[in-house]
Order: structure tokens, then sequence, then C-alpha cells
């Protein structure tokens, strides 16, 4: 004769029910101690623990104006001062205005001009006079080997520059030099701005 099995699941059940029920009441009195919640509470500013809180950083020493180069600026180019008039620019180099290809208005070259910067050989020299006095000089040139050879040039007379992009330059108060190469072709570029009246 086969018994059934429902009779003793449904005891054992009743059995459970009855002997977890006091552990069930006392949890639900008035006045037993309630489970924390996990979380904060909404709005609760506590401190982060420690491993999540971002290490203070020591004062940091302040560091060097590296903007500006370290030595003497150029006092002009070549043997011409910066702020000589165009008059006696033209009276000590026998200056020419640019005409060819076009006409440059303010622009003037040299007829007995020497072609080189240092090692390097240049296409043309010119001489910027946009106000009336000279302001600026323009070197063209060709070839990555003469780049390298002007840079390493200005670098004997002024000291490590600084590379912006495709440029390399030097900065000072009222004069800046710049070098740029770019598809085979060169320029170096001074310019000088007169430091304002106070």
């Amino acid at each position: 004769m086969r018994l059934s099995t429902a009779p003793v699941l449904a005891a054992f059940s009743l059995a459970v029910l009855v002997l977890g029920a006091p552990a069930m009441l006392a949890a639900q009195a008035p006045g037993a101690p309630q489970a924390q919640a996990a979380t904060p509470a909404p709005g609760d500013d506590a401190t982060p623990p420690p491993f999540m809180q971002r290490p203070k950083r020591a004062p940091q020493p302040i560091r060097p104006d590296n903007t500006f180069a370290t030595r003497p600026a150029p006092a002009g180019f070549r043997d011409l001062p910066w702020g000589t008039s165009l008059d006696q620019a033209k009276a000590k180099l026998k200056l020419a205005p640019v005409t060819s290809p076009k006409p440059l208005p303010g622009t003037y070259q040299r007829p007995d001009e020497l072609l080189k910067v240092g090692q390097a050989e240049v296409r043309t020299v010119a001489y910027y006079f946009p106000k009336g006095s000279f302001t600026g000089a323009g070197i063209m040139f060709e070839g990555e080997a003469n780049f390298f050879l002007i840079k390493d040039h200005l670098i004997e007379l002024y000291g490590p520059g600084r590379q912006v992009a495709d440029r390399y330059g030097w900065t000072w108060e009222s004069v800046n030099i710049d070098l740029r190469f770019k598809n085979g072709v060169g320029e170096l570029r001074y310019t000088f701005e007169p430091p304002a009246k106070r």
C-alpha cells in the first residue's frame, strides 16, 4: 500500500511556520531595534572613506619663465640698428625698393647683400620699413640642409629657442626671431617692436 506525501509536507510547513513565528513577531514589535539602512539618507554629506579621498598635494615650486630667450637680443639686423630711418638706411646701405616679382611697399633690398646665414645659403634678404623706420627683416631659403644650418647658427648666437608647431623661435621684450620650414621652403623673420611709451 502506497502512502501519499502531501500530509507529510503539510505538517513540515506548519512546523516551520510555528517555530519561526516568535522571531518574526519580535522583530515587528513596537520598540524593537530596527535594522540600519545600508545607504545614507538623501542630503547626507558624510565624508567619503579615505580610499576615495584625493591625496593632498605638496606646494609646487614656482617654475621659471622660459618664454624669453636667455641671451641678449640682437640690436639690429646685420649692420643696421633697429629703428633706423629709411633715409639713413638708404644712405648707409644703398637700399633699393623691392619691385620683382611685384612691388612690395616698405620693403627694400641691398644690392651687395651677402646671401648666407652662417654656413647656409639663402635666396633673398629683405629689409622692412612699414612706417619709415627699420622694424624687420626677412630671409627666404630652400632645402632642409639650409634649415638645420640656420637653426644651429642661431642657437650658437642666442641659445636654445622653442618649438611651436612648425615654427622655431626666440623671443625678447622687443625682438622676435621666427624660423619656419615647410615643403622644402623656409623663412627666417626678424621683428622689432619698440617698447610702448609710458
